[in-house]
């Protein structure tokens, strides 16, 4: 296997340090200079686009400001109509209190009531009516002049938005940090040397579908972040309630039987399965050093705890390490405490099995480097599981829950060069910082990074050209009404399988399955105050699974985000795309994923190019 070679410049002996006065400073250093060279590459004026921009919100703003004050006007409005309503009571009122011949009370309603009337008529059509109007016309007038300024600043920026690609995130972090080597996408070599190297598994859960994956190595030695969602079956209490009434009679002080009138309200539940849906975020990495080795840690957010409550959970975890070491000397295992108290119980990886290999993996250095990670208030702190089973090793972090994985050239689309340029740093260094500070326990090992995989020998020759997760992620780039059973009312868990190897093409089988909801009343028995049982109705759903099947076909064509737009749009495969398309595809990391009919329609022929 090629593998960079392990220079000493290229070792991060202290990963935190490294991001803090290096990395996350360069990273977005470069990030800002490719944005520049975009900006200068596409020739638009900068401040003529701000001016633009400035009119559309200041448009913008006399409109809200107008349309702030027809509201307010509308509900003067309402007030006043209401008060009419009120004056037509009294006019009422006052025309029947003259009637029964109440003169003085008639008399002042029928003059207060016809007054508040023809007043407030006239301030509804004099005074409301023409200043709701008017605003309305000036919020109408700073919209159409926001609108013609937005077109003519998204007009300014075409030169732009038309440049950016979905791939530069990974290109700009290889440049940064040169120890790692991120893949264009997860091919079956990548997965054949983690699966017959170091055992891993992939996604074979049927109830998990990957919607997320990103591959590479550090200096040859692999790692996987997928991002799956995970279908469980759970369950979910529906409650309905009746009211009831019964009559009783009781004697006052005289001795007289009166009638008491009594309600209740009967609440009843009912418990039925439900499906819920959940992402997870993982970082699988393998390496041969310390290959027997097992254990596992989870997060205690001790960078939220100030000295002396650290010094007191140190304490007590010594204790217990302590008692954990007696125990084990008695059983004749082997568990010794370390030498660093404090690494010993922040990191608490006290269930390890094989003291030897354990010592080897956290020396004094990586010790020191575990501890910078989990007591760092500024970044993500001790919010990590890391995992150890073999060669494998899993990190799954609190903060990857909200990486925002998908790299797609429409977040940074905009009509404004600051807007976008806030969009594509914002959305890069977040991706760099999420997934570094994943890598980081890792990179904190200097064992890890000085140790290189012996060389494996991949096959001549794949039955398929793309992974199972590779194909799932795919599929699930593409809208989801595609792959849909017809009636479905959640999300659908969709998986694959491989039918056909077609040149250089893959035909696959998309499974998807979802669930439609079936309403039932339940009618639940309760005994009332009254001593009768009653009939309590209860709504619930029964969610009925359901399931369909669809195939698509992937090749990874290999042109970049704007190249493919070119030639689909009116360049070599325009022909091509437009037979493909008609059904639902995606486009991503050189791979394209088209929605096909059963029979074979030529998919890999018409996407190559012929030399």
């Amino acid at each position: 296997m090629d593998t960079k070679e392990c220079r000493a410049d290229d070792i991060l002996l202290e990963p935190l340090e490294a991001y803090k006065t290096k990395y996350e400073g360069e990273f977005s250093r470069r990030c800002e200079e490719y944005f520049n060279g975009l900006l200068g590459k596409s020739g638009v004026d900068v401040e003529e686009n701000r001016a633009t921009v400035a009119k559309y919100d200041a448009e913008s703003r006399l409109a809200d400001a107008a349309a702030k004050r027809a509201a307010g006007q509308r509900s003067l409005r309402t007030f006043f109509i209401c008060l009419i309503v009120l004056g037509s009571l009294l006019l009422l009122i006052g025309i029947i209190f003259l009637i029964e011949g109440s003169i003085a009370a008639g008399a002042s309603l029928t003059a207060i009531g016809p007054a508040l009337v023809v007043g407030f008529l006239l301030f509804v059509f004099l005074y409301s009516k023409p200043r709701i109007k008017r605003s309305s016309e000036e919020e109408k007038l700073h919209r159409t002049a926001a609108g013609e300024h937005l077109r003519e600043a998204w007009r300014q920026m075409d030169a732009l938005n038309i440049l950016f690609e979905n791939n530069v995130t990974k290109k700009l972090i290889e440049e940064t940090v040169p120890l790692l080597e991120l893949d264009e996408y997860f091919d079956v070599r990548r997965y054949d040397y983690l699966s017959g190297k170091y055992g891993y598994g992939g996604n074979g859960d049927p109830n998990a579908s990957t919607i997320g994956i990103l591959t590479g190595e550090i200096v040859g030695n692999p790692f996987v972040v997928d991002r799956v969602l995970v279908h469980t079956m759970g369950t979910h209490t529906y409650f309905g309630s009746i009211v009831i009434s019964w009559v009783t009679y009781e004697h006052d002080s005289e001795g007289h039987s009166r009638p008491v009138t009594h309600t209740q309200t009967l609440t009843a539940s009912v418990t039925r399965p439900k499906p819920y849906y959940h992402r997870e975020t993982r970082l699988v990495y393998g390496n041969e050093a310390a290959p027997s080795l097992h254990f596992s840690r989870k997060p205690s957010h001790v960078e939220d705890l100030g000295e002396n409550a650290r010094e007191n959970k140190v304490k007590r975890g010594v204790r217990k390490i302590r008692k954990k070491q007696k125990k084990a000397m008695k059983s004749g295992k082997n568990f010794t405490e370390m030498g660093n108290e404090e690494f010993d119980v922040l990191f608490g990886a006290v269930d390890r099995d094989n003291d030897v290999e354990f010592r080897l993996l956290f020396t004094p250095l990586a010790q020191k480097n575990i501890l910078a990670l989990l007591t760092d208030r500024d970044r993500f702190g001790d919010d990590f599981y890391m995992r150890k089973a073999g060669p494998l090793n899993y990190i799954i972090s609190e903060h990857s829950a909200a990486w925002d994985m998908d790299e797609q050239r429409e977040k940074y689309l905009s009509y404004s060069v600051d807007l976008a340029k806030r969009n594509f740093m914002q959305f890069n260094e977040q991706y760099f910082r999420s997934l570094y500070f994943d890598l980081a326990p890792l990179l904190s090992i200097p064992l890890y990074q000085q140790h290189k995989p012996h060389e494996y020998i991949y096959q001549d020759l794949y039955p398929r050209h793309f992974t199972e997760q590779e194909t799932e992620c795919s599929v699930n780039r593409i809208e989801e009404s595609a792959f849909a059973p017809l009636g479905a009312a959640t999300p659908s868990i969709l998986k694959t399988t491989f039918l056909q190897k077609d040149g250089g093409s893959d035909r696959v089988r998309v499974t998807a399955s979802a669930y439609r909801e079936v309403p039932h009343t339940d009618f639940v028995p309760m005994l009332g105050g009254d001593g009768h049982m009653h009939s309590v109705p209860v709504d619930w759903i029964e969610y009925v699974p359901i399931s369909a099947d669809t195939d698509v076909e992937l090749k990874h064509i290999g042109l970049s985000d704007r190249e493919f737009r070119s030639a689909a749009s009116g360049g070599s495969f325009c022909e091509a795309f437009q037979k493909h398309s008609k059904y639902a595809y995606g486009y991503n990391h050189g791979i394209l994923c088209c929605v096909v009919p059963e029979e074979d329609s030529g998919f890999d022929k018409d996407f190559t190019i012929e030399k």
